[in-house]
């Protein structure tokens, strides 16, 4: 599978529009194959950085438009570092 990030601003976003953009996501999947693994918002600037796994990148920016959020950004990933490990995707 393809992980993308995205990098979106959301001026004005809420902890609670965050949380309920992401609660309804169910199990984290946006359809069954492309799932949001990680999503990190700073409220004070109102940017979001999205990462999401799977086949093409199309459902993620369909996804982040229908939450109003505008991707100013989207990036193939290729490498990953976690814990202490790097590697490719």
């Amino acid at each position: 599978m393809t992980r993308y990030l995205a990098i979106v601003n959301a001026p004005g976003i809420t902890e609670a529009q965050f949380r309920d953009a992401l609660n309804a996501v169910r199990k984290w999947r946006i359809d069954p194959r492309h799932t949001i693994l990680r999503a990190s918002c700073a409220l004070a600037t109102g940017r979001i950085v999205v990462e999401c796994e799977g086949v093409e990148q199309a459902p993620l920016e369909k996804w982040l438009q229908e939450r109003g959020w505008k991707a100013e950004a989207i990036y193939k990933v290729d490498l990953v570092h976690d814990g202490g490990y790097i590697w490719k995707v």
